[in-house]
């Protein structure tokens, strides 16, 4: 929450509708704070923030139309198809160089498997 603004500043790489269009901010339940809804708007982005649960207002049961869906972001799915080699979960290169090769041939096996089952089913 406190490093809200500086990753917002930090974005390196621009979207498509950044030449005026709003850009839409996902964030979990951890972010439902005042001040980052203000930081979002005043970055340019809409945000979309579920509420958190209180006594008060309790979160809406499983399958309520209220209730927001469990996602897994693209981050954490990534991260979990690279943790499936395990020279690359525990590295056990010490040189950059070669290190990054590996890292550079999981990403190659991982886009030929998703591109074969894609093809083939």
């Amino acid at each position: 929450m406190k490093k809200l603004a500086d990753l917002l500043e930090a974005r390196l790489v621009l979207a498509d509708g950044d030449a005026g269009t709003d850009q839409q901010l996902c964030l979990d339940r951890g972010y439902d704070y005042a001040t980052c809804r203000a930081t979002a708007e005043e970055k340019g982005y809409t945000p979309h923030i579920p509420a958190k649960a209180s006594k008060e207002t309790p979160l809406p049961a499983p399958g309520d139309p209220g209730r927001h869906p469990a996602r897994r972001w693209v981050v954490e799915v990534c991260h979990s198809w690279f943790n499936r080699f395990r020279r690359l979960l525990i590295r056990w290169d010490k040189r950059a160089d070669r290190y990054l090769g590996f890292v550079q041939l999981a990403a190659t096996l991982i886009i030929y498997r998703k591109l074969r089952h894609s093809l083939s089913g």
